[in-house]
């Protein structure tokens, strides 16, 4: 009795990771440039900028200090899209704006710990670079890099668990810091299969992509270097583009999932209504 509970769940949960991908691919389809546009956005401020070698310290810091107010912003554009509602930015800076502080207090968190990240990787980063910098041989390259990689996604699971629900948690419902913290790691756990089917078949399908792409492109290269060079850097920048959306529309339609019911209050709401 009990295996067919668990397998019920399992399948449920499947079904909701499956749910989640096709809703996004269907708010994608509605209006292709506002969510390309949506996706350069995010990844200029939380992608490129950090990146950037000659970035001052302070400009990065900040970044990841007001990223969790941004992405409850951003989570806003998905939910009034999803209701069919065209809402101004504003709107939704005022709806958040009596949780700033804590959005703040929240991305406080998210900096100490990406600080501890950095201190806790120090010498394998001080190894790699030497190693690149000495133009070591690609295999003793990779073996320096996997493990860090390795490491690097062993430390930061926390922290994407941690932020996967309560910037959204914290801007829109009123939680707390640290009660939107417990709530999104409770709520990671619980629904850690349908994440990662949802992130399974976004990687498949991209990666099919790439894989098309790339065929494509090499053809052109061979006709032509250049071509096939300018042809690549505008595959991998729509692969960035779309990679994007795509976990955000996911991070949005799982929040959906668990804590906003759209259809649910809408007919609470006609209830109340007839009442």
């Amino acid at each position: 009795m009990q295996d067919s509970g668990d397998q019920r769940r399992k399948m449920g949960a499947f079904k909701s990771g499956l749910d989640w991908v096709y809703r996004s691919v269907f708010l994608f389809r509605q209006n292709p440039p506002k969510w390309l546009l949506h996706a350069l956005l995010y990844a200029t401020l939380f992608i490129m900028l950090p990146s950037i070698p000659v970035m001052p310290v302070l400009i990065s810091l900040l970044i990841i200090l007001f990223w969790p107010t941004f992405l409850a912003l951003f989570m806003g554009v998905f939910r009034e899209a999803d209701l069919g509602r065209d809402t101004e930015p504003r709107e939704l800076v005022e709806e958040i704006k009596p949780n700033f502080v804590k959005l703040i207090t929240l991305g406080g968190v998210f900096l100490a710990y990406g600080i501890l990240t950095g201190v806790m990787v120090r010498d394998e980063m001080v190894e790699l670079n030497a190693l690149v910098a000495g133009k070591a041989e690609a295999e003793i390259v990779m073996q320096q890099l996997l493990p860090l990689i390795f490491k690097m996604l062993l430390i930061l699971t926390p922290m994407i668990m941690a932020s996967w629900f309560s910037p959204m948690l914290v801007g829109f419902q009123g939680y707390g810091v640290l009660e939107a913290i417990k709530h999104s790691f409770w709520q990671c756990g619980r629904n850690l299969i349908a994440i990662i089917v949802a992130w399974s078949i976004l990687s498949m399908s991209l990666f099919l992509v790439l894989l098309i792409a790339g065929l494509f492109v090499g053809i052109i290269s061979a006709i032509s270097a250049l071509l096939g060079t300018f042809l690549m850097s505008l595959v991998v920048f729509a692969m960035l583009l779309l990679v994007t959306y795509f976990l955000l529309a996911i991070q949005y339609y799982s929040y959906r999932h668990v804590y906003y019911h759209p259809e649910a209050m809408a007919e609470a709401a006609a209830d109340d209504a007839t009442v």
